[in-house]
Formats: structure tokens, sequence, C-alpha cells
């Protein structure tokens, strides 16, 4: 279940002003029975037309709560633009960012991944947040405003910030305008599902130059594959960048970490320790024999010897992360 904030606006003399709005209503209906959370802002009739939206069709699957599903956030001394759903008031009077203290708003904070629609300079305000806060963003360019601006900055940006997580061609649905309004809704969902989790698997072991280490990584890169993720194991440093911070910006954007523990490496522990302080799921595994110290011992390990053994063991593990990600 992610929490997706839905922002932006519209001009009523725009001549795309009813796709926008049929748009908006049909992304709500989408996010609700996609099995999500809708978060909005309360102050613009977009928000209202998605709130709405979203509020009914829970009524319509009869929902014994569903003003658990719709969060909207109202700036202090302002009305609301609707009342579906749970209206929070926000500790901010404005959301301006040039603020003498930077308080980044409630539904930005709280959004897995922020979708925006149409819009003005609101718009281009709830991106530059997000990118404070390093949520995906996933603007609607067939629907012009602001976020079509914001949709080609993204664009242009692809390959730093959301090539682990989507293809560049599944990015370019936020262009397309061929789809009808349910289908488009539908895949701006399974997309905002997408991107929230990436398709890396950091693998942290020694560096050492031992063959039976060059299998296991095969096995890794192997059995990961057949789940669709993709192994990283960053090995070498160059004259600009230092390998330590490469790799725990690596981890960060990681869907998992597999560790092996056959040589305890300082840097193995350091890096592991990091994964399991940001909450990234990790797999750790060691060669038969391996004397683990009392402080990883109650880790649960795949202790391994031949390869199709190691092969069966990391299935069976990360299927379990796998189905919680929704691969």
């Amino acid at each position: 279940m992610l929490y997706i904030l839905v922002a932006g606006g519209y001009d009523d003399a725009d001549p795309k002003v009813k796709e926008i709005e049929n748009f908006t209503k049909v992304l709500g209906e989408e996010i609700i029975a996609q099995g999500h959370i809708l978060l909005t802002g309360c102050q613009t009739n977009l928000d209202k037309i998605a709130a709405k939206a979203a509020h009914e069709k829970l009524k319509e699957m009869k929902d014994p709560d569903p003003d658990r599903r719709v969060i909207s956030y109202i700036l202090l001394g302002r009305q609301p633009a609707h009342n579906y759903g749970k209206i929070i008031r926000s500790q901010l009077d404005n959301w301006e960012i040039e603020t003498e203290r930077l308080y980044v708003p409630e539904q930005i904070h709280l959004a897995d991944v922020v979708i925006l629609i149409g819009g003005f300079d609101g718009t281009y305000r709830a991106a530059n947040w997000a990118r404070i806060e390093k949520k995906p963003i996933l603007a609607v360019a067939f629907c012009g405003g602001s976020a079509t601006k914001v949709y080609e900055m993204e664009f242009g940006e692809f390959d730093k910030k959301y090539a682990g997580r989507i293809d560049k061609i599944e990015y370019q649905e936020l262009n397309s305008i061929n789809d009808n309004m349910q289908a488009k809704a539908q895949k701006i969902v399974s997309l905002a599902e997408k991107i929230v989790t990436s398709k890396s698997v950091v693998v942290i072991m020694s560096y050492s130059k031992r063959p039976d280490l060059d299998d296991i990584y095969e096995s890794f890169e192997a059995v990961c594959k057949d789940f669709g993720y993709v192994c990283k194991r960053v090995q070498n440093a160059n004259a600009v960048d230092r390998i330590v911070p490469r790799i725990l910006e690596e981890i960060r954007q990681a869907a998992f970490v597999i560790a092996d523990l056959t040589e305890l490496k300082q840097n193995v522990f350091y890096e592991l320790g990091y994964a399991e302080g940001l909450g990234r799921p990790v797999v750790v595994t060691a060669k038969d024999g391996t004397d683990l110290p009392f402080d990883v011992k109650e880790i649960p390990t795949i202790f391994w010897d031949g390869q199709k053994k190691l092969k069966e063991d990391l299935r069976t593990k990360i299927r379990m992360i796998a189905d919680k990600q929704g691969r």
C-alpha cells in the first residue's frame, strides 16, 4: 500500500479542462482500486475532484472506513477545498520554500510518490519539495501546464534518478496521448508502484580474487535476474569518486542487499550495518564453516558450499522479498 500524492491545478478557460478533470477523477478511483492511499493538498479544484472520486470509490467498494484512505492537509487559516476523507490541519500557513525554517509540507513527507497534473507555480513548488525529500515524481505531461515542464526536467535526469527502478519507455507513459483515460490511469498507478521499488541489488563482499567468491557472485546474479533484479558490485574507485560514498549511495537506492561474510572484512560489516540502519532487506551468506562474530550470529545466514544449494536457498529468500515488493 503506497501513499500517493496527487497535486496540481488548471485554469477553467483551458481548452483541455474536461480532459484534465476526467483524468483526475479516473486517477483518484484507480489509486483506491489498486489498494493505495490518496493524499491531497485540499486547496484546488483538482484536489477536490481526486478526493471525491477516491472517496466515492471506497463507498462503492463498501470500505468500512473510507476516510482512512483519503487524507488531505490544509494550510493554517485556509478553508479546505473539499470535505472528503480525513482533513488534517497543517503546521504551516504556506508551502513556500523561501522560509527562515525549512519545514517539508506534511503531504510531501508522507508520500511515497508524487503525481503532478497541470498546474502553475504551486506545481513547481510541489516538485521542488519532492526533490528535497528525494521522492519519485510522475509529472503527467499530456495535460499541459507546469507539469509538462517538470516532466521534461525529470526525464532529462532519468538515468540518474530512475534508471535502477523502471525502463525509460515506461516513464514516457507520462507523455503518451493514445490511451483512453482508464488505461492511462491504470498504467500511471502501476508506474508509481514500480518506481518506488528499485530493481537494483547491491552485493557487498570481499574484493579478494578467489574463484569460489567469483562463483557465488555469479550465482547471486543469476538468481536475482530470475526475479527481475539487477546485481551491482562496486569494486573500483577512480580519481574523482571515493569508493565508500558510491557504495553507500548504491545501498540507499537498492531494493535489497546481499552481504557475504566469508571473509570477515571491516568494510563489509560497515556496509551491512548501514543497510540495516536504513531498513533495507538484507540477505546474508557465508561459506560453510565461517566463524561469524557474535554480533551477526543472530542474523539468519545462508551457509554455502556448492552453488546448487546456494541458489536454492537464495531463491527462497529472494522470493519472499520479491513478493513483499510486488515483483
